[in-house]
């Protein structure tokens, strides 16, 4: 099932591990004592970084109600079932090794009620994965245990636990939370690089980042700003899906500069779009989202987004993270609201810190001008090499891979861009191409000929276009030219003489043509509308064909 979720962190207080007493029932010994690695009883009447799960519901202290004691946390306003009391474990959990898992749930509605202890971490991949800890059925005004092991996975990074209860109205209480496993497995973070507080370039790892929400982020060395890797996050469905990392580490009260490089490419794309960085935190049981900058950045190019804030006092649970600009209300969902991009060289110090750096970064910089300006050519040559270099890429993914006429993906972006323009359409000539007995072919000589047949239409088909447009490849068999100039003599022509070559099988192509017609079309055609005249003119030289060639038609 997929769940939906704002924001994540990453890091927890280690400060909270083995500060409460026990909550096992019974008496802890030595040997299990030295392997608490976390404990919660809320005694302190502190909630620290426990947050709502899924950006809904609202946290508390509930200083009449407790396990053991008199205390325990609370979460009221829900309304969906996975709201409920979450934890960053990133601080806690390590790849291969197994943990013990202990914790006390009560809720006070008219029936008993299902609640559920689970784990989310994030694979290699990117894809969220969720492990049930143990779940209870609690009787009403019942303080009741849940209780379980885990063997936390190999490929797996960006834990978090959180409790949830299938009835989403239903408030409910925890308490007395304990984790069990080998202290010799903590690890502490160190991101701290030229001075700043944090910096993550991604060269060894994803360094404690995940996705933020129901999309995939990825560790690739396709694309970076500095070094040989960036993070790339893909499969967003809403503009505030990205990455995302804890800070916790950040001090409250002073202020903090953030930067990131930024890079999106892609032909579906236009030419710039904004980003945001942004923070998240928890203050008195509830989410804040605060905006840091937002900047436009253009595309095919790393951009660095800057800016400053300072955390109030009493947030906890902070989260820093990178996204698309939000919509305007009343603006509709487009797809690059939804892009994918790269993130890379990630810092955070204080902003007293980088302005000391800046000062002596311009001594340094006024000293090496001279040579600077010796290796500038040199710089700008291979600068456009790479450049040149990263557009044959970029334009390389929009080709389809056994034809090389551009793919699926380009046509429909191509179209969505005619349909908002429509006006194009009126100097454009549009002609669409099937290959007939296909099914004959592959079954009888082989599929090896029948993708030496469509392969070959694609081939005929852009020397017939030449410069005077594009072909796509739509389908298995169909294509679709888009022309600046009329071809339908040119391609019918070139159908006719190639068909005339006997290469061990059947080769015939069917065609339809269309272009504007202002009777058809009045003044604001439809791209769409003019596709579909080629398409019946198509289907019709398809079965004119077939009734020339009934032996090779499918039966």
């Amino acid at each position: 099932m997929k769940r939906k979720f704002l924001s994540f962190g990453i890091a927890c207080s280690l400060a909270l591990a083995c500060s409460a007493p026990s909550v096992f029932s019974g008496e802890i010994s030595a040997e299990d004592e030295a392997s608490v690695i976390f404990s919660s009883n809320f005694e302190d009447e502190v909630i620290n970084d426990w947050t709502p799960f899924g950006g809904g519901g609202k946290l508390s202290l509930d200083t009449a109600n407790g396990h053991e004691s008199g205390k325990s946390l609370k979460i009221t306003e829900r309304n969906e079932a996975y709201h409920g009391p979450s934890l960053m474990g990133d601080t806690f959990f390590k790849p291969e090794k197994t943990y013990s898992f202990s914790s006390w749930v009560y809720q006070e509605s008219d029936s008993p009620k299902d609640i559920t202890w689970t784990l989310r971490y994030v694979d290699s991949l990117g894809t969220a994965n969720f492990r049930q800890i143990g779940t209870a059925s609690v009787p009403s005004g019942e303080w009741t245990e849940i209780a379980g092991t885990i063997d936390i996975p190999e490929d797996s990074v960006a834990y978090l636990m959180y409790f949830e209860c299938k009835n989403a109205g239903v408030d409910f209480n925890i308490d007395d939370i304990q984790i069990l496993g080998d202290k010799t497995d903590h690890e502490e973070r160190t991101t701290d690089k030229q001075g700043y507080l944090y910096y993550f370039d991604f060269e060894n790892s994803n360094e404690f980042w995940s996705p933020r929400g129901d999309n995939r982020l990825i560790r690739t060395d396709e694309f970076s700003n500095t070094g040989s890797h960036s993070i790339y996050v893909a499969n967003r469905t809403r503009t505030w899906n990205g990455p995302t990392v804890n800070v916790n580490d950040i001090k409250r009260g002073i202020s903090y500069f953030y930067s990131a490089y930024i890079m999106y490419n892609g032909e579906e794309y236009e030419d710039s779009h904004d980003f945001r960085m942004e923070v998240q935190y928890n203050l008195n049981g509830e989410a804040v989202y605060q905006l840091i900058t937002q900047k436009t950045v253009k595309k095919d190019n790393w951009t660095r987004i800057t800016g400053t804030y300072t955390l109030p006092e009493g947030a906890a649970d902070v989260s820093f993270y990178v996204q698309t600009a939000n919509l305007q209300e009343g603006d509709e969902l487009t797809n690059d609201d939804l892009m994918s991009f790269y993130t890379d060289t990630v810092t955070i110090s204080e902003t007293s810190v980088i302005h000391r750096q800046t000062a002596v970064k311009v001594a340094v910089y006024f000293i090496i001008a001279l040579i600077v300006l010796l290796v500038i050519r040199f710089a700008a040559v291979t600068a456009i090499r790479k450049l040149n270099s990263k557009k044959e890429v970029l334009r390389s993914r929009a080709k389809d891979a056994m034809t090389q006429c551009f793919n699926r993906n380009a046509y429909e972006s191509r179209i969505q861009e005619l349909s908002k323009d429509p006006q194009k359409c009126k100097t454009l000539f549009f002609a669409l191409c099937d290959v007939n007995f296909l099914k004959y072919i592959n079954d009888n000589l082989g599929h090896e000929k029948g993708d030496e047949a469509i392969t070959r239409c694609g081939q005929l088909l852009m020397n017939a276009v030449g410069n005077n447009g594009d072909v796509y490849r739509t389908g298995g068999d169909e294509f679709v030219c888009i022309t600046t100039k009329p071809v339908k003599d040119i391609i019918r022509e070139a159908i006719r003489k190639e068909s005339e070559t006997d290469k061990g099988y059947p080769f015939e192509v069917a065609s339809g043509f269309a272009e504007y017609d202002r009777e058809k079309d009045t003044d604001t055609p439809d791209v769409t509308a003019i596709i579909e005249r080629s398409d019946k003119e198509m289907y019709a030289d398809k079965q004119e064909i077939k009734s020339r060639n009934a032996e090779f038609s499918r039966k």
